[in-house]
């Protein structure tokens, strides 16, 4: 039987469950921890889990691939609590949406018989808990890959395997390259989302404000509805890319506020190339793919196989041996 552990019973650990349950796999195992009970027999009731456990050992226990799905402030204190109950050979992944520190830390408390390959779904709901999972929230959507050093093409299937069975499209990116994309595309709009609720919110007119606010500024502010404390662990372990991108976004609203003193004809030029660049990037014809196909490992034995047997395949971008050419240092200043 294959053992699937879920560390953190939330949106998305609760999500991931409900996906993996779908698929056609009967013999597919999942075990799950929550620190709130309540979350855990919630995730045990609505099928996200076959059996809820009451430590996170328990959880791991046996199981080939463990999916660590807590705030990522956290995973520290899960990837020591789990250490010396891992089974020998097993994968071990998170979704968190930061990637320097999680590796780091799965270097300094995973034992070196494991393997870490870190995950991120880009995904998620503005509500929280396991109440709001879903089996279809990672249909169709981009999951980050970044392989630890160590791990080596087995592990790594085992995770891609993880992401087709929950619908999603792997995306091989390294640390360095992650943290920065993922602030530019995700953390970057929930500070803009949040600064533009807290600028009107906090006016003496905002009783004026909020009365005649459309839909336009309720889709904008809509990412300030999240989880403040998820919120809070992702400014606080991705601050230097959010400032950066922060500071690019101020010189890029600085050079709108200029468009206005000029001529009718640059304002309106600027937002109908806007208008139709973003139509090409929601139609996906100016994205390349980046990820390199990669030769299919051999057979031995991994959770991917289990899952999609032969119909897995590994999209490797080689970073598992060395580091990467430095994505800070590629950046466009400004």
């Amino acid at each position: 039987m294959a053992r699937i552990a879920i560390i953190g019973l939330g949106l998305i650990g609760g999500s991931l469950g409900l996906a993996l349950k779908a698929t056609p796999r009967e013999d597919l195992a999942i075990w799950g921890y929550d620190e709130d009970g309540r979350a855990r027999e919630r995730a045990r009731l609505i099928g996200a889990v076959d059996r809820a456990v009451e430590s996170p050992r328990a959880a791991v226990a046996d199981a080939g691939l463990v999916v660590v799905a807590t705030p990522a402030a956290r995973i520290a204190d899960v990837f020591e609590a789990i250490a010396p109950a891992l089974a020998p050979d097993a994968v071990v992944t998170d979704v968190a949406s930061t990637k320097g520190r999680i590796l780091e830390w799965a270097a300094q408390h995973l034992p070196q018989h494991v393997s870490f390959v870190g995950g991120h779904p880009l995904a998620g709901k503005t509500e929280a808990g396991v109440e709001h999972a879903e089996a279809g929230l990672f249909q169709g959507r981009p999951y980050a890959v970044v392989p630890s050093e160590g791990a080596g093409e087995t592990a790594i299937r085992s995770v891609v395997g993880l992401i087709h069975a929950v619908g999603a499209q792997e995306r091989f990116m390294t640390a360095d390259e992650h943290d920065h994309f993922v602030a530019a595309v995700s953390h970057l709009p929930l500070a803009a989302s949040t600064a533009l609720f807290t600028l009107l919110r906090r006016s003496q007119s905002w009783a004026d404000f909020g009365k005649i606010a459309g839909p336009a500024y309720h889709d904008l502010t809509r990412l300030a509805s999240g989880d403040p404390d998820l919120a809070a662990d992702i400014a606080s372990m991705n601050r230097e890319e959010i400032q950066y991108w922060l500071d690019r976004y101020i010189l890029e609203l600085k050079r709108f506020r200029d468009l206005l003193d000029g001529p009718n004809e640059e304002i309106l030029a600027e937002f109908a190339n806007a208008q139709s660049d973003r139509a090409r990037f929601l139609a996906g014809e100016d994205l390349e793919d980046q990820p390199r196909r990669g030769a299919v490992p051999d057979s031995r034995p991994s959770m991917a196989a289990m899952l999609l047997g032969p119909k897995i395949y590994a999209r490797l971008r080689g970073v598992t041996k060395r580091a990467a050419p430095g994505a800070r240092a590629a950046r466009e200043r400004p």
